[in-house]
């Protein structure tokens, strides 16, 4: 699992006085760029692109000085893609689920997965029951 502590900031609240719901996919959209740079993969970094996003919001996330976390887990991984599981949440709520699907490209045409990237992705993936 990989987890990225996130700050709110007063702009990231809407007129109805709660977290904006784009912030919610920029707070995704950071936490997997961590998850990536976190990884060497022959000193280049990831190229990828995000295939498909879903976003469930579980509850209002109201401004607040303490931080949240995403936590991302690996759920699936396929020839060029894999698929990751997130939730925004703090010690006692959850404010957001979602899952992203992300494609390893080159040259603007998905690629292959390395087995260095393959490697590192089972290290975050989801112990199966």
């Amino acid at each position: 699992m990989h987890t990225y502590e996130l700050q709110l900031r007063r702009t990231d609240i809407d007129a109805q006085h709660h977290l904006n719901n784009v912030v919610f996919a920029q707070f995704l959209d950071e936490a997997r760029a961590d998850l990536l740079d976190r990884h060497e993969s022959s000193g280049a970094p990831w190229r990828v692109v995000v295939a498909g996003q879903r976003l469930s919001y579980r509850m209002p996330l109201l401004f607040r000085t303490a931080p949240v976390t995403v936590t991302s887990v690996v759920d699936r991984i396929g020839t060029s893609s894999f698929t990751l599981t997130h939730e925004v949440r703090d010690h006692e709520n959850l404010y957001l689920s979602a899952t992203s699907t992300l494609v390893a490209i080159a040259e603007g045409a998905p690629r292959p997965l390395t087995d260095s990237e393959r490697i590192y992705l089972l290290t975050l993936a989801a112990p199966r029951a």
